[in-house]
């Protein structure tokens, strides 16, 4: 743990205003990516960095949260990787937290609210290529909400709740489902079935996540699966 980096609005620090409204109200959004850096700055790289942003640009404007332009978000990217680098941290865990920024007390907000950019650099831990997990489903219910369905936001309370049933640790995930038991998504995961040459997955119209990687596989399975359903 004492090799995470934090870097906060450009400043190498590890701290936020108790006003801040993430903490307060969950208000605001985040992006989980992999990163990779070999002992050469010009190496640094963020897999689907574009998709990653594309998605940051889609979040701000469904809460209406004013962000800086992309140069900004890549000048952080490049400080933070470059002195993770430095500290012989190779490879990781990109994630980027975005909050409305500080405010009063209540829910309404001003409109020029400056936000509050967090980019935290994780190391990655020793993993083993996986090839089947054990799998439950949660009794915890996933929140309905259309309007922002697929949208990393910072109240994760359905899944930090699902998670708490998982008490075998040979349990590597849990599977939400909807109130007619139809599969919606893991608590961490998006998913997907194989049926003959069809590729299916659950539909997160009005719950779930719209991960990045569901995004790639969607695109790219057309050339491996003559039919992808979303259902």
């Amino acid at each position: 743990m004492n090799k995470i980096l934090t870097l906060i609005n450009g400043k190498f620090k590890d701290s936020v205003s108790v006003l801040d409204r993430g903490l307060a109200y969950g208000d605001g959004f985040f992006e989980t990516m992999q990163w990779f850096g070999k002992n050469n700055e010009s190496l640094q790289g963020v897999e689907f960095w574009n998709r990653h942003f594309r998605r940051i640009i889609k979040s701000a404007k469904i809460l209406k949260i004013k962000i800086p332009n992309k140069n900004i978000f890549a000048e952080y990217k490049k400080k933070i990787l470059t002195v993770a680098q430095k500290k012989k941290i190779y490879e990781g865990i990109l994630k980027i937290i975005i909050t409305r920024g500080v405010g009063g007390r209540g829910y309404s907000y001003e409109s020029n609210m400056k936000p509050t950019i967090i980019f935290i650099v994780f190391p990655n831990a020793t993993s083993k290529r996986i090839e089947s997990v054990n799998v439950k489903f949660c009794k915890s219910a996933i929140s309905d909400n259309a309007d922002i369905s697929g949208l990393k936001h910072l109240n994760r309370l359905d899944s930090v709740r699902a998670r708490s049933e998982l008490k075998n640790k040979k349990i590597f995930e849990g599977i939400f489902t909807d109130n007619n038991e139809n599969i919606l998504e893991g608590t961490m995961t998006n998913i997907f079935f194989v049926k003959n040459k069809s590729l299916v997955t659950p539909s997160i119209k009005s719950s779930g996540i719209n991960g990045i990687m569901r995004e790639v596989i969607l695109v790219y399975g057309k050339k491996f699966f003559t039919e992808i359903v979303i259902r």
